[in-house]
């Protein structure tokens, strides 16, 4: 059929069919990004038994060299040249390596392979005759990074094998991208939010920005407020965080694998008309806390406290103080403590 991508019209064998499931499964796992990898290169070993193989993510480093992954049994040198700028312009962008995430072979090159200098004067010095190199990218064209795999022995990768690879391109490609996890977050959160994600040293990259955002949500301290209210064990949390001009925003906050942490915001309008004080009881109330503890933190009386609660349930119009809590929860009516 016109346009297929060319793995599909390779049969494969249950030991491949194998090889795909299990990777599907690998793909899917919350271990960090190296051990899903290392796992990955486990199972591509048993469609071909390559001597030395490499993953590297195509983000870079301040020299513009590539970011390893997980790297087998090349020499230094070697995996030196592979996260170089000279690898890109010797091999990928001179012969197109193709957005499919079919794999490219040696057998393949239009060119003398001898005239490469990643193969004749690495490759070749260690040994290494075939193989194979996969440029990965995600379904929305992003470049993540790219597979390769060598062999000692100078019989290429079959064509069964760089069809699991092909096939298998994109859940790869997506292992690497950083933001992966959050992206796919994102498309359950409501699409009136800003939405960030905040990286494990920090940066924060904005993800969703709807038409018209306040501006004041782009200033608020992500990093901050993520590590204020996902503090210890939790992985969740919805809350209410000050506007700078008075108001409130609705916040969501999730952890994410691989360290990312995303964070979205949108106006909470008037929050049933509750005040500051009467957001602290409730805060309050749902950690279990008695009138007489609210009065003590608030330093206030218990009769106080005891009306703050009354006033909460005729704006919540709510019969109870559980009522209330179970609101609270559902509608994120609650200050960080």
């Amino acid at each position: 059929m016109a346009g297929m991508p060319p793995w599909q019209s390779i049969p494969l064998s249950s030991r491949s069919v194998e090889v795909v499931t299990k990777v599907a499964g690998i793909v899917t796992s919350f271990a960090p990004v190296a051990d899903r990898m290392d796992e990955v290169l486990d199972q591509l070993r048993r469609v071909f038994p390559f001597d030395a193989g490499i993953v590297t993510s195509s983000s870079t480093n301040v020299s513009g060299a590539r970011t390893p992954i997980v790297s087998r049994g090349y020499q230094d040198g070697f995996v030196d040249y592979l996260l170089s700028p000279a690898w890109q312009t010797e091999l990928i962008e001179p012969f197109g390596m193709p957005r499919t995430g079919w794999p490219l072979r040696e057998r393949d090159l239009p060119v003398d392979p001898m005239s490469l200098r990643g193969i004749a004067e690495y490759g070749r010095a260690q040994g290494l005759y075939e193989g194979m190199v996969s440029v990965l990218h995600t379904p929305d064209g992003r470049h993540t990074g790219f597979l390769m795999l060598s062999g000692a022995s100078a019989e290429a990768p079959s064509d069964e094998a760089c069809a699991v690879v092909g096939g298998l391109s994109l859940a790869l490609a997506n292992i690497l991208d950083p933001l992966q996890s959050a992206r796919a977050l994102v498309t359950t959160l409501d699409p009136d939010s800003s939405v960030v994600v905040v990286e494990p040293d920090g940066q924060v990259v904005p993800l969703q920005s709807p038409p018209g955002p306040d501006p004041a949500i782009r200033a608020l301290p992500a990093q901050h407020i993520v590590d204020r209210v996902l503090s210890g064990p939790r992985r969740t949390a919805a809350f209410l965080w000050p506007r700078p001009h008075g108001g409130w925003y609705a916040c969501q906050a999730y952890r994410c694998r691989d360290g990312l942490a995303v964070l979205a915001v949108r106006d909470a309008g008037t929050v049933h008309g509750l005040t500051r004080r009467e957001l602290e009881v409730l805060t309050s109330l749902t950690t279990g806390d008695a009138n007489s503890e609210i009065a003590e933190q608030l330093s206030v009386t218990t009769r106080t406290a005891r009306a703050h609660v009354e006033h909460i349930m005729a704006k919540l119009a709510v019969g109870s103080r559980s009522a209330a809590v179970a609101r609270a929860l559902a509608e994120g009516l609650l200050l960080p403590r």
